[in-house]
């Protein structure tokens, strides 16, 4: 599981709307995204962008293809995330997702147009805001793993106050710019979640989401969709070498985390949750759904 971190009441860089073009690397504590092949300049829904103009405010919302609830969604976001706007229209505003380009729709109820510089990121597959600093006080929302929060001030029966009001619990929280090492153990915190198209946290995910997210944790901002992870990320081992835990192993549409030489760890929707098959299975199973060759190979990151 995640390891405990000291916390902190400092501000962080990005403290105003008069800092708006603070860099995402010294405000949100990422790297620069994890683009070796420019993807992000041939890919039409992804966008180059360092602005940050606004923030999710929801727990997560859907970004859409179109302003249209009914239309494709293409990712979620989640609280605290940056966004850059780009234009708006009737209830909706088209946004990119500062943290990996993707252009899209997003509702405008889902975003604050200020932005608090964050000191926090949730640190834990799901955890609550509560209304005061005590385990029985009522929860007014949840929060999920990658979420960005603003603390203000010092610990209170183990609780951290947020600018926003509220209240979370201080082992559920670590430093902005502070992250794990581990990215499997992070994949396996989230056993069990629902499957959601497009989703990146324990409320519901899918198989390039849970890379996304896992590697998110150790500090490594990488692409959205499995085939840009395919294309970008590590070695693809070569016929003959045996796959270990941390390996992804890639096929048509879909990507999951290994976790020894057989199994794989991934977001599904056969089970509809985040579930340990064997590779071969997998193989199986999609074999039945392409005509594409039905593995795509193993790559060490």
């Amino acid at each position: 599981m995640p390891n405990d971190h000291e916390t902190a009441s400092e501000e962080s860089p990005l403290k105003t709307s008069a800092a708006l073009k603070a860099s995402v690397a010294e405000a949100f504590g990422l790297p620069d995204l994890y683009d070796p092949t420019d993807i992000i300049d041939r890919h039409d829904r992804l966008v180059h962008s360092a602005t940050i103009d606004a923030q999710v405010h929801a727990t997560m919302t859907p970004l859409k293809y179109d302003p249209d609830d009914a239309s494709e969604t293409l990712t979620y976001l989640l609280k605290g995330e940056p966004l850059q706007v780009l234009g708006e229209t009737e209830g909706w505003q088209l946004v990119v997702s500062v943290i990996d380009g993707y252009l899209g729709w997003i509702d405008i109820a889902s975003l604050r147009p200020d932005v608090l510089g964050p000191t926090h990121r949730v640190n834990m597959p799901l955890s609550h805001i509560y209304s005061a600093p005590d385990i029985k006080s009522k929860p007014t929302s949840a929060l999920v793993m990658g979420s960005y929060v603003t603390i203000t001030g010092s610990a209170q029966n183990s609780f951290m106050p947020l600018k926003e009001g509220g209240w979370v619990f201080e082992k559920h929280l670590a430093i902005v710019g502070q992250y794990q090492s581990d990215p499997v153990l992070i994949a396996e915190s989230m056993i069990g979640a629902p499957y959601l198209w497009g989703g990146r946290s324990a409320l519901g995910i899918d198989c390039s989401g849970l890379v996304q997210v896992a590697l998110a944790s150790c500090g490594h901002r990488v692409h959205r969709d499995s085939g840009a992870q395919f294309e970008s990320l590590g070695r693809l081992l070569e016929d003959g070498e045996t796959p270990m835990r941390g390996d992804l192993a890639f096929f048509p549409g879909h990507v999951g985390w290994m976790l020894d030489s057989l199994h794989i760890l991934h977001a599904n929707s056969t089970q509809m949750a985040v579930t340990i098959d064997t590779v071969n299975i997998v193989i199986k199973r999609i074999a039945q759904e392409t005509e594409l060759p039905p593995f795509s190979g193993f790559k060490r990151l």
